[in-house]
């Protein structure tokens, strides 16, 4: 299987793995955009599109003296962009608000202007667009919009060609009057026989009377022109009752919602996924510990606040402990003396504290008796749990911590107690909880397994973790060993460092007994390139 494959499978089972977390945002981003798209209030929008003409040209303008009143920019040919500012400045919508009968405030005024959207089409045609409470409202304040703009800049037009209609006629007035009074003056010339003074009266007489009849066309042009202003202005499409509200949309809103939701699930899914420490798949626990997973099963799901590890069912513990006593015994795996049927020794050891961990040795250590053999369960794990209730008052391995070196292996012997099948015997770990005992028994088990009589197979249940003392001491007692992981419990940095170590030690690991998998966790749990032993 290529890398990538694995990859994405992995991913997919992340996700699967995770899918409460992922429906979780989902439902809480529909639940939030519904809270929101509810809350909203109502809001229609209305449009409409008015047509400007031509109103005052500039160079009208410019002949205007230079204090003269200029009446104001709406009366003159701005740029489109211009007008369509105007039409949604606060100064044209006071207007608005004021003919509709809004109350005349600030806040009115703002408000109407947040909501207000004025689009130059082309160089001539604009698009009103804003929003009212209700559908009336907002085809009334569009239509509004659009007659009080063009009713306003339809007056400012006039207001400045009648004020540059009765500049002109002022112009030409004056300059007639200016006309006649020379004449008297060029006749008292010609009486004084003063020729040169009489002609440039003349001259000037002749400039004054061509300015009369230029400022009285300029008069009569802009009448004629007054009588146009308005005509090729227009609201051409007013604004009709929309059928839907604009806002808020409550099944965009939920949608949007949704999508949102899910991308965040898939997001802090991946993140988790990514981020833990933990163990959370057959490959992961076949990749730290470097060996196939052979007995699997479902197990408590792990929540972010609970790192527990349940103990299991006994059926569920004994079914574990026989299928992998199953699969070392098919040669499945490695061909060890233990795998082969051969006495030998194993040793079973979990990463962290779990009371699974001594039940899974027990159901190995009764299959591997319930073939034939004599087995020796050696329950190593001093702070362990009791795996066999009627055992707990006996004396065990700590208490040969006092014995001579001579005589421990035959004291050993009467230590054993009969197990709960026939050929398979316990050493329990005993009452003395002193800290030399505690510390010091596990390193006997090596001398014990070395004295036992030929024919004896062993397995030993190791302490829950490594401990200060190190696991050496047991691994150098056994051929092997087993390793239990639970999911969402043991990291995989603590079950590569405890399988580097039995490795040194000499004690490969030969399988993991891997405890709460997912249903969707369908791999076999072998890691790439895995080849077992020869």
């Amino acid at each position: 299987m290529e890398p990538g494959t694995v990859v994405w499978r992995e991913t997919a089972q992340s996700l699967l793995r995770q899918k409460w977390l992922i429906l979780g945002c989902v439902l809480l981003g529909l639940l939030g955009a519904s809270v929101f798209a509810l809350s909203q209030t109502t809001r229609w929008t209305a449009s409409s599109q008015l047509v400007i003409g031509p109103a005052v040209p500039p160079a009208l303008v410019g002949k205007l003296s230079t204090g003269a009143d200029k009446t104001g920019p709406l009366g003159m040919d701005l740029p489109a962009e211009t007008q369509a500012r105007v039409m949604a400045s606060p100064t044209l919508l006071a207007a608005v608000v004021k003919s509709l009968g809004m109350p005349n405030t600030d806040k009115t005024i703002q408000g109407l202007a947040a909501v207000t959207r004025v689009k130059a089409v082309t160089d001539n045609a604009y698009l009103v667009t804003t929003d009212g409470p209700t559908a009336q409202q907002a085809v009334d304040r569009a239509n509004a919009i659009a007659t009080i703009y063009l009713t306003q800049r339809n007056n400012e037009a006039k207001a400045l060609l009648t004020n540059l209609a009765e500049q002109a006629q002022g112009r030409s007035k004056t300059a007639t009057q200016q006309s006649r009074s020379l004449i008297s003056q060029i006749n008292e010339a010609v009486g004084r026989g003063d020729n040169q003074t009489a002609a440039a009266l003349r001259d000037q007489r002749v400039g004054l009377a061509t300015e009369a009849r230029q400022a009285a066309d300029d008069a009569a042009a802009m009448l004629k022109a007054l009588t146009a202003v308005g005509a090729g202005s227009q609201l051409v499409t007013p604004a009709t009752t929309d059928t839907a509200t604009s806002s808020p949309i409550v099944a965009r809103d939920i949608l949007v919602g949704g999508i949102l939701g899910l991308v965040l699930g898939f997001g802090l899914a991946l993140l988790r996924s990514h981020l833990t420490p933990y163990i959370l798949t057959r490959d992961q626990a076949a990749r730290a510990a470097s060996a196939p997973v052979m007995a699997a099963s479902e197990g408590h799901r792990r929540r972010f606040w609970q790192r527990s590890a349940p103990e299991l069912p006994q059926y569920e513990i004994t079914a574990l402990g026989a299928e992998a006593s199953g699969a070392l015994a098919r040669r499945e795996l490695n061909p060890r003396a233990v795998a082969g049927g051969s006495p030998g020794a194993l040793l079973v050891v979990s990463a962290s504290p779990t009371p699974n961990s001594a039940g899974i040795a027990l159901a190995m250590a009764e299959a591997n008796a319930r073939d034939g053999r004599e087995t020796l369960l050696v329950l190593a794990d001093i702070e362990g749990p009791p795996v066999l209730p009627h055992l707990t008052g006996h004396e065990g391995l700590t208490d040969l911590v006092n014995e001579p070196a001579a005589t421990r292996a035959i004291r050993a012997r009467k230590l054993f107690r009969p197990g709960t099948v026939a050929d398979l015997y316990v050493l329990p770990p005993g009452l003395n909880h002193e800290e030399t005992a505690e510390a010091v028994g596990p390193s006997l088990v090596p001398g014990i397994v070395a004295d036992l009589p030929p024919g004896y197979s062993v397995v030993i249940h190791g302490p829950a973790s490594v401990g200060r003392h190190g696991i050496s001491p047991l691994a150098a007692a056994v051929d092997a060993s087993v390793l239990v992981v639970q999911v969402g419990l043991d990291k995989e940095m603590d079950v590569a460092r405890l399988t580097g170590a039995l490795q040194f030690a000499g004690a490969p690991v030969l399988g993991v007994v891997l405890i709460g998998t997912a249903a969707q966790d369908e791999t076999l749990g072998i890691p790439l390139n895995y080849k077992p032993l020869d």
